[in-house]
């Protein structure tokens, strides 16, 4: 089941994707979907079977059909983001660009530092070109959203704690992100001015159909840019599955709904891996388009500051 936050005539709604149109949440449960905090991640899983049975038997008599004007982040509360580094292949390309081999501790756990919740941008919402940068990137990923709390979960149990699933790109300053990495505590402003979110959150009931035998997502992706396809790539080759992230994550720590588990990104999905001289590094005017048959679209155009 896809959802989403999307502005309209009568102002913002909580919906349900189904094809082309865009149910009322409140009309399906018959009660307030709150926009305050964990309660809205509580209100959604405490009810999923009803939401699922009710778009499955497909009688929407009575359900309003909004129309949106806009699309918003599909999650009203965001805690915390952490974001890890679970492409080999995306690690192994940004380390021999540095001139480095991959290290042994990278194969020991799932690796993260946190990005910023206040930066953060919905699709289809214009990106303004930061400041400090003439060498700005765009990065494929994927985000797992903790709808239930959890300490030192077991990686048997993760997936239980999963709301679900969503494009999302870490944008990055080069420039800037080299010269953080120099100092060693990893990126901070080259990451932290902005991140997209898709327009839909997949349920994670929803996307363990598409889990293999190895409990890995079986999920495509894509990334465009100026409407030329720039990389495909697949959550199936990631190194470190959500379930071992957010296990990692949670050691001696609590995860809590609105927490985000971003992916890293897909082998091949920045400028950075296939080198800036191959057309430069984004310009204000770009569009940058991510899409998956199963997670939707997150589309972004770079403009010039106010």
């Amino acid at each position: 089941m896809r959802i989403a936050r999307i502005e309209t005539e009568d102002g913002i709604k909580t919906v349900v994707s189904v094809g082309e149109s865009f149910l009322d949440l409140e009309d399906i449960l018959g009660m307030p979907v709150t926009e305050e905090g964990k309660s809205f991640y509580a209100i959604v899983l405490k009810n999923i079977e009803k939401i699922r049975n009710f778009v499955a038997e497909g009688h929407y008599a009575g359900i309003t059909d909004h129309v949106p004007t806009s699309y918003l982040v599909p999650m009203p509360y965001i805690n915390q983001i952490r974001d890890f580094y679970a492409f080999e292949g995306h690690v192994r390309t940004a380390r021999s660009l540095r001139g480095l081999d991959m290290v042994p501790e990278w194969y020991e756990f799932p690796a993260y530092y946190y990005s910023g919740n206040s930066s953060i941008y919905a699709s289809d919402h214009d990106l303004p070109y930061p400041r400090f940068s003439s060498e700005l990137d765009f990065e494929l990923e994927v985000g797992a959203i903790i709808g239930k709390e959890g300490r030192n979960i077991p990686v048997g149990d993760a997936w239980s704690h999963i709301f679900g699933f969503t494009l999302m790109n870490d944008w990055s300053a080069r420039d800037q992100q080299r010269k953080e990495m120099k100092i060693g505590l990893g990126p901070s402003k080259s990451k932290d001015f902005a991140t997209s979110i898709g327009r839909f959150i997949v349920t994670a009931d929803e996307m363990a159909e598409h889990l293999d035998q190895d409990r890995k997502l079986d999920c495509g992706l894509q990334a465009s840019l100026n409407g030329s396809l720039f990389v495909e790539g697949n959550l199936k080759d990631m190194h470190w599955t959500f379930q071992e992230m957010i296990s990692w994550a949670s050691t001696e720590t609590m995860l809590k709904p609105g927490d985000v588990i971003m992916s890293g990104t897909v082998s091949g999905g920045c400028i950075l891996e296939k080198g800036a001289g191959k057309g430069g590094w984004l310009k204000i005017g770009d569009q940058v388009s991510f899409h998956s048959e199963i997670l939707g679209d997150l589309v972004t155009r770079i403009v010039g500051e106010d």
